[in-house]
């Protein structure tokens, strides 16, 4: 059968989701777990990649197994052998046709940051911190300008594998509580750390540091020099995953 996992990690303790040479990702704690508790080699398929220092709230996951575990059981059976950081929070039978990368067709990801002077230590594993007066009215107009589909050519880091670069934003939208911002964006598909610049991007409108005009030109001639800002891992959540 085909089950999916809904997993929560804090990224702090993992080198990304992805199984590596060197460095503990994600996937190899959950597969090396699974295959222990299901007695045959698990595979991991998920809905996505995380960097270094993501975290997730919904990350999912599928597999293939030939066992008949109770699957309501899967979450307590496996987290006790689990180390620190990393939880399954559910499992369900899917149909064999199921993919829990190509059947995504929207993932919404958010942004925290906080705005306070001095560094919190409370925050510093979960928010970025930006120690600057931000106008928030100019940062929600640059939040609108990424909305629709464009080529984010311009938006993501040297490195990526993708072969086009036209991705479609839903919605972009910014939240603000006294010294805390909220960005949430949610899209049909994102590239090589594209969400860490957007929120750079509007963050800088914010400061003052480039105008709407920039973010415009940028995104018009694809031009990564324009918009250079790449913000931390820390502050960056996979939030949900539809299918």
């Amino acid at each position: 059968m085909r089950v999916l996992i809904t997993i929560e990690y804090n990224g702090k303790y993992f080198n990304g989701w992805q199984r590596q040479k060197k460095g503990l990702g994600v996937q190899e704690v959950l597969e090396d777990a699974l295959s222990n508790l299901f007695k045959e080699k698990i595979k991991l398929t998920a809905s996505g990649r995380t960097d270094a220092g993501v975290h997730a709230i919904k990350q999912y996951a599928h597999f293939d197994t030939i066992s008949n575990f109770e699957l309501n059981r899967l979450p307590f059976a496996i987290n006790f052998n689990l180390p620190q950081g990393v939880k399954v929070l559910s499992a369900k039978k899917v149909l064999n046709n199921f993919n829990a990368c190509t059947s995504a067709h929207k993932k919404t990801y958010i942004y925290k940051i906080y705005t306070r002077k001095i560094l919190s230590p409370l925050k510093e594993d979960f928010y970025a911190h930006v120690p600057y007066e931000l106008n928030y009215d100019k940062m929600k107009e640059a939040c609108k300008i990424f909305e629709g589909e464009h080529n984010f050519k311009g938006f993501c880091s040297e490195g990526s594998s993708a072969i086009t670069f036209e991705r479609k934003i839903f919605s972009f939208k910014i939240s603000k509580s006294k010294d805390e911002f909220l960005f949430t964006i949610t899209g049909n598909g994102f590239l090589y750390n594209m969400v860490r610049r957007l929120v750079g991007a509007v963050i800088e409108v914010g400061r003052e540091k480039i105008t709407l005009t920039d973010i415009e030109q940028a995104l018009k001639e694809y031009n990564k020099k324009i918009i250079t800002k790449n913000m931390p891992a820390c502050g960056l959540y996979l939030y949900d995953v539809k299918y």
